[in-house]
């Protein structure tokens, strides 16, 4: 391939071609000193490469030439005494001479009269007659001789300052605005450069490089153009590079979730955005060590410690008589005497002897306690089963309902949970639950009808938080929702199932020293009777009753009172931080309640709003609640007293209105549904009935 160049020497330009020789006489471009072997200088698809002999004395770029190598805009090649400077893509070279001017003459079109081009060296030759000299050769004075080379060099410097003030004038200042300001700009290109906020770049397709320790670097293409002159500043962010975070677990296998992902094995380390996150480390049988940290980012190396507590609790129990096998939650663990290492919640426990009556019975594990349950008799035998005889001719067994008597003594406004908190009393009294026809948002299902709560009962002031439910159950995990997280400690549990929640409340009832309220019977779990005062969840109209009345004098129809739209800060609610940030499952968010904030994108800390005038948190928000009925789409509209919904099995009954919620139907009090799964915005609070005293 042959390519037409420009070669710029000394003494003037001309024109050559591609491929070319460099070196002493004989050669395309003839350099000083001593260079008898000549360089080659090649192009093939647009790309120049010099070749040369081994022991050339060459300089490429400072770097001596020991192989061919392929040059870019402004190399710099080091020949003999001349200095080369390459421009390919110009198609121009410049020569420099370090000493002396011995080089190929540029090529006029006419020899001027009494001149003769002789391989560079220009001299005077004259015209006749007779000498002047002692040769033939007649040399001006050096006043008349210096004069052409001096307009020689003002016609260069000329012609040098005017390319300098038209490229100059063709830059464009572009003005960029830089985070870190400190950034670093690299424009690769011989003339481009940055002065202050701005960056001068010749016009046309360009590259920047914006680089800073501790951050991304970040490449920008720009179509530079007189327009981006007077364009507003170029807006450019550096991300921080991601910070390390090394987690001690004192040796134990470990997963590291961040807000709310999992994102590593432990122990170990682990890159880690910067901000603040929500450190969560869970280990197999092990309570999870919870922490918030502020990742530093930029690469900085952070330490974090994690000792891990045991989550399981141990059982030590005997029988009478020894030996008795001994079963928890159906699996076999040995025969008696024994001490069992459990998991922590609530254990079904059961003791078989030949020919004694199997012992059942529910314990509680707690995490790090031992529950020593003593010696067991089992020494009553089993019973016999009766004649076919005799048990056809039995008379049915008679069952008389003891009507309860009411408490002697006023019970206390308020209760203690060592665990929950306070649980507030309700009165008994008689309401008007359901809806109106003429209200509007409201639904087919609330039936409007007279309820009579016949004996008071105590309701917990806030909805069962992470924390507490994992004191039952370590291993529950409520994940994350529009990438925040779910399972923070003060958060309200979630993604729980109707059953989990009544376990919780048996569990809750032994470690508190009540007794059960829920008892297993034809294979699910109802309410033990005679009804007794441990932990269990609020029947629908238990919840509405305090939810709605004031004094239970008059209802509202919201948590806040009876007119839309909710003041700000009155629940946690799907304003506008709950909005998608891109498309998928929470598009439907986008219809939020327009104007309306509450600062909590999911799920708030419990007890974060105003209270009702009952005295309860987040009875309108937050997340919506487990009923203890099974749901009835259309109640009977007669006077009921104490409804506790059908004695079935079924999906169960939801109240209260969530994080999501944004419509008028469901922001009401009398709203119901049904439910039969766990939900990211399902939660539950504890009920208690009050305690009858002789």
């Amino acid at each position: 391939m042959s390519i037409t160049v420009s070669i710029r020497e000394p003494l003037g330009t001309r024109q050559a071609s591609l491929p070319l020789t460099i070196g002493a006489e004989g050669a395309d471009l003839l350099v000083p000193g001593d260079t008898v072997f000549p360089l080659t200088l090649e192009v093939a698809a647009d790309q120049w490469t010099l070749r040369g002999a081994p022991d050339m004395q060459v300089v490429v770029n400072g770097c001596t030439l020991r192989v061919p190598v392929s040059l870019a805009a402004g190399d710099v090649l080091r020949v003999g005494d001349a200095q080369i400077v390459l421009q390919p893509e110009l198609a121009q070279i410049q020569v420099e001479h370090l000493v002396g001017n011995a080089t190929v003459a540029p090529i006029q079109a006419q020899a001027l009269p009494g001149e003769e081009v002789v391989a560079g060296v220009r001299e005077i030759i004259a015209a006749g007659g007779d000498s002047l000299a002692t040769n033939a050769t007649m040399r001006l004075p050096s006043r008349l001789r210096s004069r052409p080379l001096r307009w020689l060099a003002l016609g260069s410097a000329a012609v040098l300052a005017g390319v300098v003030a038209w490229v100059l004038f063709g830059l464009v200042p572009v003005a960029v605005q830089l985070t870190p300001a400190a950034a670093t700009i690299n424009s690769p290109g011989w003339l481009d450069w940055r002065a202050g906020d701005r960056i001068f770049l010749l016009p046309g397709r360009r590259t920047l490089q914006i680089a800073h320790p501790g951050y991304r670097s970040q490449t920008v293409t720009l179509n530079v153009t007189r327009q981006l002159a007077d364009a507003a500043p170029l807006p450019i962010q550096l991300a921080l590079l991601p910070g390390v975070l090394v987690v001690d677990t004192h040796g134990e296998t470990a997963d590291l979730l961040v807000d709310g992902r999992k994102v590593a094995t432990l122990p170990g380390a682990a890159l880690l955005e910067a901000g603040t996150r929500d450190i969560i480390v869970r280990a197999p049988r092990r309570v999870d060590f919870v922490a918030r940290l502020e990742i530093k980012g930029a690469g900085a190396r952070q330490s974090l410690d994690a000792p891990l507590q045991s989550a399981t609790g141990w059982l030590v129990l005997d029988t009478v008589p020894a030996a008795a096998l001994v079963s928890v939650d159906g699996a076999a663990h040995g025969a008696a005497p024994a001490r069992l290492e459990l998991d922590s919640g609530l254990r079904n426990l059961s003791l078989r002897a030949p020919g004694r009556r199997v012992w059942s019975s529910q314990v509680a594990i707690i995490a790090g306690q031992t529950l020593d349950l003593g010696r067991i008799d089992l020494a009553a035998p089993a019973p016999l089963p009766l004649p076919a005889v005799v048990q056809a001719v039995a008379p049915p067994v008679a069952t008389v309902e003891v009507a309860k008597p009411e408490p002697r003594t006023p019970p206390p406004a308020r209760v203690q949970s060592a665990l929950l908190g306070t649980l507030v009393l309700l009165p008994a009294g008689s309401y008007a639950q359901g809806s109106e026809r003429r209200e509007q948002g409201r639904r087919a299902n609330e039936v409007l009808r007279n309820v009579t709560l016949a004996r008071p009962y105590y309701l917990a002031q806030t909805e069962v938080s992470n924390a507490q439910f994992r004191a039952f159950r370590a291993s529950h995990s409520a994940g994350i929702a529009m990438d925040k997280s779910l399972d923070l400690d003060n958060q309200p549990v979630t993604n729980v199932s109707w059953n989990d929640a009544v376990e919780f409340c048996n569990w809750l009832s032994l470690r508190e020293g009540l007794p059960v309220a829920y008892e297993r019977r034809d294979g699910r779990w109802q309410l033990v009777q005679p009804a007794v005062h441990g932990f269990r969840l609020p029947t629908e109209a238990e919840w509405e009753y305090a939810a709605r009345y004031v004094n239970g004098q008059r209802a509202q129809r919201y948590a806040w009172g009876d007119v839309l739209p909710p003041p700000a800060g009155a629940a946690n609610l799907a304003g506008q931080e709950s909005l998608p940030t891109r498309p998928g499952p929470d598009v439907r968010l986008a219809a939020a309640l327009p104007d309306y904030r509450d600062e909590h994108t999911v799920a708030a800390p419990i007890g974060s709003y105003a209270r009702t005038p009952s005295g309860l948190h987040d009875m309108g928000g937050n997340v919506t609640e487990w009923m203890h009925d099974v749901y009835v789409s259309m109640p009977d509209a007669g006077a009921v007293t104490d409804p506790a919904g059908p004695a079935t099995d079924g999906a169960h009954a939801i109240r209260g209105a969530s994080w999501r919620t944004a419509n008028i139907a469901e922001l009401r009090l009398a709203w119901r549904e049904r439910g039969s799964a766990p939900s990211q915005t399902l939660g539950f609070r504890v009920a208690r009935s009050v305690e009858v005293t002789p």
